[in-house]
């Protein structure tokens, strides 16, 4: 039976629309599971408390946060190259990433910074003035 289930979670994964990673902040991760297929790797992050250990799921240089058993944060790396959100791709101009999210962003050591409604962006830009790294996170405001 548990045979079964594995292979119709790999299926379903694979036939399955990929994740919006803003739409998506806060689903279970069951219907991450649904949407993305079985991860690369799953992996614990120790955080301060033992009761705010993350888990992140690993898709191909692209990570998925959970806690308490809903994606609430997305990190893409320097090494993802496949599409993040609506066109937009690690190495794309950073015309590219304020035409997506505004000119009214947060300089931060961390990078441009965007508060929009329901998430948060953290976008690294390096000096040729391209993405480096994105993070999109679940405002728990």
């Amino acid at each position: 039976m548990h045979k079964f289930l594995m292979v119709g979670v790999l299926f379903w994964g694979l036939l399955g629309a990929d994740i919006d990673p803003v739409a998506d902040l806060g689903v279970t991760h069951a219907e991450l599971l649904q949407k993305k297929g079985i991860p690369n790797a799953i992996l614990p992050i120790r955080q301060k408390k033992a009761d705010e250990d993350d888990v992140v799921f690993v898709y191909a240089d692209s990570y998925f946060y959970l806690y308490n058993n809903h994606f609430y944060r997305a990190f893409f790396s320097k090494r993802y190259d496949g599409e993040i959100y609506r066109g937009l791709k690690i190495g794309s101009p950073k015309s590219a990433v304020t035409a997506l999210w505004g000119n009214n962003y947060d300089l931060e050591k961390d990078g441009l910074v965007w508060n929009k409604d329901g998430y948060i962006v953290v976008a690294k830009i390096d000096k040729d003035n391209r993405l480096e790294s994105l993070w999109l996170i679940k405002d728990a405001r």
